[in-house]
């Protein structure tokens, strides 16, 4: 049986559930007599368990399976959406893609149609546009329902920073929010946008250009990732090291892989040990270690000798 305890050990929920999941947004979905509910933080049982499956909240609204069925509860435990269709996402920006007789569209969190289940796939709505296929081609809707880019692409990805990348003909270019092609579909890969940068693949060779498709950093590394605390990670001849927004190589590539920034600090590998360098390229704590992971909120988790710990900004090691 699966019960509750809190941080100070204390058990809050007595063990008595067939299965239960962590608490998310102040609810949890638990499991009993092969049926699955809701109960909050204090254990009350707020949804009664019988449904099938369950689905953590999102926006408000919760996905339930019931008869084969999937439709949608609020935190009260009210059916704002009947389980009618055959597959269902949860909600984003305040609609989620539903799925009948094999077709997917829209609905917004009262339950109202607002696409009609037409296209062949679908997917989450990102900054107030989705991307929907329709004969293997791929264009996009607005929240109102309105199709804004035709189907018309080979491939289509979500909106980030105001632009999309999109494929045609076996290149990749880029689309914005109102459907124009932005940048033109030329590049043999392309990344997201991430800090007004995006890299780009031609030849082989990695660069970067900005939301003007202006060619920044031109295309000569041999790998790159994106942009995160305005720094970049690049490969070339096997070595990694980073690059500003402004293309500038701040630090020279020499680790044997390296990792994005993240509160300032980057771990990097050498000779098969981590470590972590600064935003100057300073080695803050030496290669050390047989795995690292990225700081968060001060901390950073690490390995040693086949054991996990944690480490400060510093380098020392943190006992909670």
């Amino acid at each position: 049986k699966w019960g509750y305890i809190n941080t100070k050990g204390e058990q809050i929920i007595e063990c008595k559930f067939d299965g239960a999941y962590d608490s998310n947004k102040g609810f949890a979905m638990v499991k009993k007599d092969g049926k699955w509910g809701y109960i909050n933080t204090k254990g009350e049982q707020i949804v009664e368990c019988k449904f099938y499956d369950v689905w953590f909240f999102h926006e408000g609204l919760a996905m339930v399976e019931k008869d084969g069925k999937r439709g949608y509860i609020n935190t009260k435990g009210e059916q704002i959406v009947e389980c009618k269709f055959d597959y269902a996402r949860y909600f984003k920006e305040g609609f989620a893609w539903v799925q009948k007789d094999g077709k997917r569209g829209y609905i917004n969190t009262k339950g109202e149609q607002i696409v009609e289940c037409k296209f062949d796939d679908a997917d989450d709505f990102n900054e107030g546009l989705a991307r929907v296929e329709k004969d293997d081609k791929w264009g996009y809707v607005n929240t109102k329902g309105e199709q804004i880019v035709e189907c018309k692409f080979d491939d289509a990805y979500d909106f980030k920073e105001g632009f999309a990348r999109v494929e045609k003909d076996g290149k990749y270019g880029y689309i914005n929010t109102k459907g124009e092609q932005a940048i033109e579909c030329k590049f043999d890969d392309a990344g997201v946008f991430y800090e007004g940068l995006a890299w780009v693949k031609k030849d082989g060779k990695y660069g970067y250009i900005n939301t003007k498709g202006e060619q920044i950093v031109e295309c000569k590394f041999d790998g790159a990732y994106y942009f995160n605390e305005g720094f970049a990670r690049v490969e070339k001849d096997g070595k990694w090291g980073y690059i500003n927004t402004k293309g500038e190589q701040i630090i020279e590539c020499k680790f044997d892989f390296a990792w994005s920034f993240n509160e300032g600090l980057a771990a990097v590998q050498k000779d098969g040990k981590c470590g972590y360098i600064n935003t100057k390229g300073e080695q803050i704590v030496e290669c050390k270690f047989d795995d690292a992971y990225d700081f968060n909120e001060g901390f950073a988790r690490v390995k040693k000798d086949g054991k996990w710990g944690y480490i400060n900004t510093k380098g020392y090691p943190v006992h909670f």
